[in-house]
């Protein structure tokens, strides 16, 4: 067995060897760590950006800008100017903020003409944004006293959406990538609350407490489940990691919504767009509750 001693300065010298091998001191191993480090936040930085899409500022392609704003007790309304120049009002409510009536400026009789809404429904992991064109009036103008003087002329005719945005966890939609869900979506959407009871809620939260229950009853504690759901005898199937009980859907929906039920797309729908769905389920008490 063969011992090798080291002297200091072999020790020096070969601790140099090692250091010129893979091309590191001391003083560049510190200065390769910032470089690093920097670069680290860096992409992470430019990465997160690239994935975070804000909701609710703008639809695609939209710079409009605010030039005037009239607060009431109830209605907000605001003078924007179009990036092509063109003035007109935007109309939203306390209780609605995410909803707003866009229209022409109000003629000599005070009366603006709706064409448009914009809504952004939220969700966990996400949320839908979209204009939806729509026809109505109303009558907008301010008293000698400075106080706002706003209400509806009867119902708003809602048309169909033209554009819009889409973001799920971190894939965003935009133009006709978008508009086809969308317009999917709320075919789905109004097919459902047209079926639903027509009751009179003060919010989301007990709109969902009265049908979650109704829809889903499979996702409830049993004792909350509705008295017409039981499980004897009942033909259940998996979806979306869901047993859906088929019975219960053939003894209480119509037809047009067993395959949107049993499928698991009616749970993906209110899930992904409750505010939305309260929000076409409340539409006519929404416009009413548009008076200041």
């Amino acid at each position: 067995m063969h011992c090798k001693f080291l002297t200091r300065s072999s020790q020096s010298s070969q601790r140099a060897q090692r250091e010129d091998r893979v091309g590191h001191t001391p003083e560049f191993l510190r200065v390769l760590c910032v470089i690093k480090f920097t670069l680290i936040i860096f992409f992470l930085f430019t990465g997160c950006t690239g994935l975070i899409h804000r909701g609710g500022e703008f639809l695609e392609g939209s710079r409009d800008r605010q030039v005037l704003v009239y607060r009431g007790e109830q209605v907000l309304v605001r003078e924007m100017v179009s990036a092509e120049g063109a003035n007109f009002i935007e109309v939203s409510h306390r209780d609605w903020p995410a909803l707003a009536f866009r229209g022409s400026m109000p003629d000599s009789s005070g009366r603006v003409h709706f064409t448009e809404i914009n809504f952004l429904s939220t969700h966990v992991h996400g949320w839908n944004e979209f204009s939806l064109d729509v026809l109505g009036s109303a009558v907008f103008r301010v008293t000698p006293g400075g106080d706002l003087v706003f209400y509806m002329e009867g119902d708003i005719e809602r048309v169909q959406i033209s554009g819009g945005r889409i973001l799920l966890r971190s894939n965003l939609l935009t133009g006709t990538s978008a508009l086809v869900p969308l317009r999917n979506r709320r075919e789905r959407i109004l097919a459902l609350i047209e079926w639903m009871e027509k009751l009179e809620f003060e919010s989301q939260r007990d709109f969902e407490n009265h049908f979650k229950p109704i829809l889903f009853p499979e996702l409830i504690l049993p004792r909350s489940r509705p008295g017409a759901y039981t499980t004897e005898n009942a033909e259940r199937a998996w979806a979306d990691s869901v047993r859906w009980n088929h019975t219960y859907t053939e003894n209480n929906f119509p037809f047009e919504l067993w395959e949107y039920r049993n499928t698991g797309a009616m749970l993906r729908d209110w899930e992904e767009a409750l505010p939305w769905i309260f929000m076409e389920y409340s539409f006519d008490s929404i416009v009413r509750s548009f008076v200041n």
